[in-house]
């Protein structure tokens, strides 16, 4: 691979069912970046082998291969991605500051309703869900009330912020949560399906091996 990260195309290693690499092919989508994408079986352990290993120590999805870089854990892969392609990222340093600020909070209160969709969907541990269904819904209701008057999570424009966030959303029907509840966050979600090259995420990902 050219060690040009100019030139050097973008890999994406993930999974179809994964929402931390569902933010990385939705970041290419929306921005027009094509890109490689390495499918990865996660239920057979593809990402627990030696190989895997090698580009990604945490054994987890997603990772970004570029120029010479292997690139893991969302928030990073975005604001890696932000920098090179000078999409979505902050105008100047302290907008820069501001949504690393917005990284960090969303992906703590936010998390539960990730979880919420992980027991549900893969089976965990059904005895978790009251905490966890309430944790979802005080993130959701801080969520909602932050988007209320604003178009975007960091004012009026779309960056990575709300790229990070938006799966969690878009699959909130998952998390047994309704849209409805939230309609600062239901009519944020929709301005970010309305973008050019959104789709949602069981179609954004492919199954396979691809060129996208």
């Amino acid at each position: 691979m050219s060690t040009d990260t100019a030139t050097a195309p973008f890999i994406l290693y993930g999974n179809v069912n994964s929402q931390p690499a569902a933010r990385i092919a939705l970041f290419f989508r929306l921005a027009g970046i094509p890109f490689g994408y390495r499918h990865l079986d996660l239920r057979n352990g593809q990402q627990k082998t030696p190989e895997y290993g090698a580009i990604n120590r945490f054994g987890r999805v997603p990772t970004l291969v570029h120029g010479g870089r292997s690139i893991s854990e969302s928030s990073v892969i975005l604001t890696y991605l932000a920098e090179q392609t000078g999409r979505f990222g902050g105008r100047d340093a302290d907008e820069t500051i501001r949504i690393a600020e917005w990284l960090s909070w969303l992906a703590d209160v936010l998390l539960p309703v990730q979880r919420a969709r992980a027991v549900r969907k893969f089976h965990g541990d059904a005895n978790a869900l009251p905490w966890i269904d309430a944790a979802a819904a005080s993130g959701m209701a801080l969520f909602d009330h932050h988007l209320s008057g604003h178009g975007f999570i960091q004012g009026e424009r779309l960056t990575i912020a709300d790229i990070f966030a938006f799966p969690w959303i878009d699959l909130m029907n998952e998390s047994a949560m309704e849209a409805k509840d939230y309609p600062n966050v239901q009519a944020w979600a929709d301005r970010i399906r309305a973008q050019p090259g959104y789709k949602p995420q069981y179609e954004l990902m492919p199954q396979a091996d691809a060129e996208c």
